[in-house]
């Protein structure tokens, strides 16, 4: 008997440990902008008090997944297997890995497949060309979704009272000169990627870089993810990608429909 899903099932809050749900929010309060904290800064950042702070900090510390120099904190290399157990452990990313080698190989450019968390894009499988392409989306790479052309092609699924509303709350920021900060002309990029069934982005998050991506859907319909191709821009022109890659992706995600 298939197992049923468990962002479907109703959880009682009497249920949940509240500890282990700010204990989580303490480790993913470090990123790039808040690599080191100190406890106060920690407290702040997820709102607890600065006792409570350090007794997180000094948790982390003590099972290894933090450090500290006696003022700040920061997160260890062994926090890294907390991503690895999901890649371990999930089936998709692990099996989807022989369908983005042949497309790698097919079309001789990075191929990725990507998941939406919250509002940002999570690269969850990456099979890199044999050319050098240095775009740092390796596995467990989180970006804002509108930056990223698999982001672009999970948002466009979504109805209209979501897209606007992430819309309304998102914080548009320009990583390249060219990056799209106006919200309407994204709305409409976004729609356009809906009708087209694929979307295609250039100088969005690194100048020189081109992303195309297509939706994955499950047998069922249901939206489970997008697969994407990297590509440097100067490789060929944006009609030519669009031609040789867009079949390529189209025919893997309805292969993977078939499989999942």
């Amino acid at each position: 008997m298939k197992k049923p899903e468990l962002h479907n099932i109703q959880i009682a809050k009497r249920d949940l440990i509240d500890g282990l749900i700010k204990g989580i929010d303490v480790i993913t309060a470090f990123n790039d902008d808040t690599a080191r904290m100190s406890a106060s800064e920690l407290a702040e950042k997820v709102t607890i008090s600065r006792s409570a702070a350090r007794r997180y900090l000094l948790t982390l510390v003590h099972i290894g997944l933090a450090a500290t120099d006696g003022s700040n904190f920061w997160l260890t290399p062994k926090v890294l297997n907390l991503g690895r157990s999901y890649l371990d452990a999930a089936r998709l990313p692990r099996a989807i890995v022989p369908f983005l080698q042949r497309l790698t190989l097919q079309l001789q450019e990075s191929t990725n497949y990507s998941v939406l968390e919250g509002d940002d894009v999570v690269y969850v499988s990456r099979v890199n060309a044999p050319r050098l392409l240095t775009t740092g989306f390796e596995p467990g790479t989180r970006l804002p979704a509108y930056t990223s052309t698999a982001g672009r092609v999970l948002l466009s699924a979504k109805p209209d009272v979501e897209l606007r509303a992430y819309l309304e709350r998102v914080e548009l920021i320009a990583y390249t000169h060219l990056t799209v900060m106006d919200k309407e002309q994204l709305y409409k990029e976004l729609i356009a990627i809906r009708e087209d069934g694929f979307g295609i982005t250039e100088n969005q998050y690194e100048v020189g870089f081109r992303g195309i991506s297509v939706p994955v859907k499950s047998r069922r319909g249901a939206l489970i993810g997008a697969l994407s191709v990297s590509m440097m821009i100067s490789s060929c022109s944006r009609a030519d990608a669009i031609a040789r890659c867009v079949p390529a992706l189209q025919a893997t995600a309805n292969t993977l429909m078939l499989w999942v």
